[in-house]
């Protein structure tokens, strides 16, 4: 099982990229607040994972073509399409869909093979949040107050892409396993003939099964299994949306560049990624990059780093303003005799696309 793992920077200077609202707690009913989580006594800013995931998907759908799959909502639920054949985000951020209609009573998941962590503030908010403070004075009337949270800070997150996941899909009984609709799943007549109130039901495995025959896909008993070039093309089109991503709340105001400033990669035959805690951490209110855990970390992995190779993108400007040496991190990896790619996180990105491309043949 190969996996794709990395870590980002971004620079948030001046930013409130995910909002938690109104805190109903205070009694100022003016104050928005940003996300925070509490950590070892210290609360620290941060992104959800499913905010991120929004902006991986839209740059997906607005840099690559990606036609996502469409929304549906039923009652309390919302729900994709759950063809991954057709939607590569159905592939890559995985679905959950109940089928509940004409005596047909199945669901199909998919857990994603893109996994991902908050983006979470390197800083506590002590050293980190600001609050604004503002007036609505643009009616007629006395001006209304308002209050407006935001940080400066470095945010850190980390993700694992499952590469044997990306185009396989499994057709076995089994939460999380059963990840597309079959003949099986359709109630039949005395005839053999699906019942009737199945109709949509049937024109979706129809559907799945007219792409299938299109592209290419090996069919067999309990898998499918797609073309090893559509699933290089959307592996590859994942990691390299980091590249260009953007989003995030409040850029009226904030205006925030999302995509990262620093970047690790890695590929490693396991769902291990040895990047999330430790390695860029506060020092007395400076965010340091400890090389030699780093360094140490990774020479305890070699045994399920296949190439053995690290790339490194960072931003000059960015390092130079935490004063971090990447001559030193450089030696610190040598010493654990590691090889290094080192360059602009564009550069490292492309580098490692090679990689993952040739893993697909």
């Amino acid at each position: 099982m190969r996996f794709a793992a990395g870590m980002v920077l971004i620079d948030a200077p001046h930013s409130a990229l995910n909002m938690l609202g109104i805190d109903e707690s205070l009694a100022d009913r003016n104050v928005t607040r940003v996300k925070t989580l509490k950590r070892g006594g210290k609360r620290y800013p941060y992104v959800s994972p499913q905010a991120w995931r929004y902006w991986w998907r839209s740059t997906l759908k607005e840099r690559f073509g990606w036609e996502l799959s469409p929304l549906y909502r039923e009652q309390k639920q919302v729900f994709t399409a759950a063809n991954p054949l057709k939607y590569p985000d159905d592939d890559v951020f995985g679905y959950m869909r109940a089928f509940k209609k004409g005596g047909v009573n199945v669901s199909v998941t998919r857990v994603s093979p893109l996994k991902n962590t908050p983006l979470v503030s390197v800083l506590p908010d002590r050293s980190s949040l600001t609050v604004d403070e503002g007036y609505a004075s643009r009616h007629e009337g006395d001006p209304v107050p308002y209050s407006q949270e935001f940080y400066a800070t470095i945010l850190k997150g980390a993700f694992s892409l499952d590469l044997d996941s990306v185009g396989r899909f499994t057709l076995i009984s089994k939460a999380g396993f059963k990840n597309l609709l079959t003949w099986d799943d359709v109630p039949k007549d005395k005839k053999g003939n699906p019942k009737r109130g199945t109709e949509d039901i049937v024109n979706e495995i129809k559907e799945m099964e007219s792409i299938a025959t299109e592209i290419g896909v090996q069919i067999g008993e309990k898998e499918w299994l797609m073309p090893a070039e559509i699933r290089k093309k959307r592996a590859a089109e994942t990691i390299k949306a980091l590249r260009y991503i953007f989003g995030g709340a409040k850029q009226t105001q904030y205006l925030t560049d999302v995509t990262p400033k620093f970047i690790l990669l890695v590929s490693i035959d396991g769902g291990i990624n040895p990047f999330i805690s430790d390695i860029v951490l506060e020092d007395r209110g400076e965010v340091k990059l400890d090389a030699e855990a780093l360094a140490k970390r990774l020479a305890d992995l070699t045994e399920i780093l296949p190439t053995k190779k690290l790339y490194i993108g960072y931003d000059d400007g960015f390092v130079k303003s935490l004063g971090w040496s990447m001559e030193e991190l450089k030696d610190r990896l040598d010493e654990a005799e590691l090889e290094t790619f080192m360059g602009s996180v564009g550069d490292a990105i492309g580098e490692f696309l090679k990689e993952i491309e040739a893993y697909y043949g």
